[in-house]
C-alpha cells in the first residue's frame, strides 16, 4: 500500500519516520520547503526515547507528488483541511482513502465536504511529536493511534490498514469516536493551559493548581460528550493527563509551539468547539470558554502593533 502523510510537521514526520523504520512505504507531503530539503538531503532525523536514527523517505510539496496513493493520512491544522485536500485532488479522484487523525472535533465532517464518506476514516493518536528543526523531529513514549471507518463499505480497507500499520501501533477500533472526544478533552485542557502559560507538560505537573484546572476543564468536555450520547469516561481522560504529567514532562504541546512561531492555533476546534457544543446542549463550559477567549486574545495581541 502506498501511503502519503499530508501535513508533515512534527507529528506527521514522527509518524512517517516510524513507518519508514518499519519498512512501510510512506511519503511526506508538506509546504515547509526547508524541512523538505533537509529530509531529502540528509534523511529524517528521529529522536525516540534517547535514541537517534536517520531514516530515508521521500518528502516533497503536495503538488510535486506524482505517484499513486491508496491512503492519505491527514495531519494538517484543522483550518487548512480544505486547501490541503485540494492540493491532492488527483489522488482523491483516483480513489484514495483519507484517514484524519487531526487534533480537535468535527474533522471527519470537514473532510466529508470533499471526500465521499465511504472513503473516510477518522481517528486519534496519542503519539507526540516535537520539531527540533528542519529534518529533525522527536517523540517519546509508546502510544497508539485508534481509528475507524465511517461506513461499512470502508471496513475491509480499515482492517487491511490496521494489519499493515500494526508495527506502529495503529488499531482499528469501532469505538474510535469515544477516543476522539477523550483526546479532545485532554487537549482542551493541556494544550490551552500550556499555550497560555508558556509551559511544558512537566511545568504543569509541578503546579497543583494547574493540574486541578486541567482536570476541571477536561471534565467539562466529557460532560458535553456524555450529553451527546458518547460514553467518554472522565477517569480515562484524567488517567491520560496523569500519564502525560508522568511520562511526557519535556513535551511542548503543539498549541504553544504555534503561538511561539506566530502561527494560528487550533483553539476553535478544541475549546472553541466545546464552548459551542455546550451552548447548543444547554450546558455550561465556563473554563473552556475562558481558555478559548484567552488564547484568541494572545493570538491577536501578538499580531497587533501599537505606536
Amino acid at each position: 500500500m502506498n501511503i502519503v502523510i499530508l501535513g508533515a510537521g512534527a507529528l506527521g514526520s514522527v509518524l512517517g519516520g516510524l513507518m519508514a523504520g518499519a519498512d512501510i512505504s510512506v511519503t511526506l507531503l508538506d509546504v515547509n520547503d526547508a524541512h523538505i530539503s533537509a529530509i531529502n538531503k540528509n534523511g529524517l532525523i528521529l529522536h525516540q526515547d534517547g535514541q537517534r536514527s536517520t531514516l530515508e523517505l521521500p518528502a516533497m510539496r503536495p503538488e510535486a507528488y506524482t505517484g499513486p496513493a491508496e491512503l492519505i493520512i491527514l495531519l494538517t491544522k484543522t483550518m487548512h483541511t480544505a486547501a490541503a485536500l485540494a492540493s491532492v485532488q488527483r489522488l482523491l479522484d483516483n480513489g484514495a482513502y483519507v484517514l484524519t487523525i487531526q487534533n480537535g472535533l468535527g474533522n471527519a465532517d470537514r473532510v466529508a465536504q470533499t471526500v465521499p464518506r465511504e472513503r473516510i476514516l477518522e481517528g486519534s493518536t496519542m503519539i507526540n511529536g516535537r520539531f527540533h528543526g528542519p529534518g529533525d523531529v522527536a517523540t517519546n513514549g509508546v502510544s497508539k493511534t485508534t481509528f475507524r471507518a465511517l461506513s461499512e463499505r470502508a471496513q475491509p480497507f480499515a482492517e487491511e490498514l490496521a494489519s499493515l500499520l500494526a508495527p506502529v501501533h495503529f488499531v482499528n477500533e469501532p469505538a474510535a469516536g469515544v477516543v476522539i472526544w477523550q483526546k479532545a478533552a485532554f487537549n482542551c485542557a493541556m494544550n490551552a493551559i500550556a499555550a497560555l502559560a508558556g509551559a511544558r507538560v512537566g511545568d504543569i505537573g509541578n503546579e497543583p493548581s494547574a493540574i486541578a484546572l486541567a482536570r476541571a476543564a477536561s471534565a467539562e468536555v466529557v460532560a458535553i460528550a456524555n450529553a451527546k450520547g458518547i460514553p467518554v469516561e472522565l477517569s480515562a481522560v484524567h488517567a491520560q493527563i496523569e500519564k502525560a504529567l508522568r511520562e511526557h514532562k519535556p513535551h511542548k504541546p503543539s498549541m504553544l509551539q504555534d503561538l511561539e512561531a506566530g502561527r494560528p492555533t487550533e483553539i476553535e476546534s478544541l475549546c472553541g468547539t466545546a464552548e459551542k457544543e455546550a451552548s447548543s446542549l444547554g450546558l455550561q463550559a465556563p473554563l473552556n470558554a475562558a481558555l478559548a477567549a484567552l488564547v484568541r486574545l494572545k493570538e491577536r495581541a501578538a499580531k497587533t502593533k501599537w505606536d
